[in-house]
């Protein structure tokens, strides 16, 4: 046998044992999943918003139940977002399921899969019972993410959007939503500062301020947020503002309140609150000064209106 034939055979049983290695490695001897995608495709085929009344994502930074509450959810007791949870109903129905990438228990912890480090989704189902699912680490294309059986050793590659919902903030999932006006109802808004009461009252297509012209600019700008004042997040712990107090009342023909907002504050981030709700929410202040503008802001510059 020549030199350069026993080179050629030596490199194939290098290869070979590599090969064997990897093999090992990724499918093990113990554990083995059920099925060629590990159960997962199976678990999340009957998942949806008919047949779960609660989820509770678990993750080591924070703890999301999402609950059923007639025909809409809320969060961690609170009114949840309705489109962030259309996104996750979203995600789950389009989520891929790829063939068992792993077998071998020892490799859970580097997929971000062992039992203290992995993402847990719990789903109540509506006919009774409990539906669970262990999420890891992103996998090895984009979007994706490594998911398993809580008493499965298989892992496989969930392809989607999947993960990336999951890892969605409890801010994110609540509703920001401060005050929603229908404003073609609003005949008069009542401006309640520290130095005064201002009444901005329609009339026909035109506006006017303390029985001024009204800048049309600004009064466009005040509507605007109006119907549809959000916020960029929740004061969940320490000093509420109180200072430098502002109120816009919205009044319908009839002067029946339509909506009434409380902003307090002047740093970058202003604090608002509505009549009857507890929650305190946060705004950026350049909103806050377009929904409750200075008087000098409201009287056209010249006098005209426009």
């Amino acid at each position: 046998m020549s030199g350069r034939t026993l080179k050629m055979i030596l490199g194939v049983l290098a290869i070979l044992v590599i090969l064997w290695s990897s093999s090992v490695l990724f499918s093990g001897r113990s554990g083995g999943g059920s099925g060629p995608d590990g159960g997962v495709a199976s678990l999340l085929a009957g998942l949806d918003e008919t047949t779960v009344n609660a989820v509770r994502i678990r993750r080591p930074d924070q703890t999301v139940s999402l609950q059923r509450s007639g025909d809409a959810w809320t969060v961690n007791g609170k009114a949840a977002d309705s489109s962030a949870v259309r996104r996750f109903w979203s995600a789950l129905a389009e989520a891929q399921v790829g063939r068992v990438v792993a077998n071998n228990p020892k490799n859970h912890e580097r997929m971000g899969l062992s039992t203290d480090s992995a993402w847990a989704v719990e789903f109540t189902l509506a006919e009774g019972g409990v539906a669970s699912l262990l999420v890891g680490k992103a996998g090895p294309i984009f979007p994706s993410g490594y998911a398993r059986l809580p008493d499965q050793d298989a892992v496989v590659v969930v392809s989607g959007d999947l993960r990336a919902t999951l890892n969605t903030s409890l801010t994110d999932w609540r509703d920001k939503t401060i005050l929603r006006v229908d404003t073609a109802a609003v005949a008069r808004l009542v401006l309640e500062t520290d130095e005064g009461t201002h009444l901005i009252v329609r009339s026909d297509t035109t506006w006017s301020v303390d029985g001024g012209p009204a800048n049309a600019n600004t009064i466009r700008s005040l509507l605007d947020e109006l119907a549809n004042f959000v916020a960029i997040g929740f004061v969940e712990e320490g000093e509420v503002f109180q200072e430098n107090a502002r109120r816009m009342i919205a009044l319908g023909a009839a002067q029946d309140t339509l909506g009434a907002v409380v902003i307090t504050g002047e740093a970058g981030i202003r604090h608002v609150r509505t009549p009857g709700n507890d929650v305190v929410f946060e705004v950026a202040s350049f909103r806050a000064n377009r929904i409750t503008p200075d008087i000098e802001d409201l009287r056209p510059a010249d006098g005209s209106g426009a």
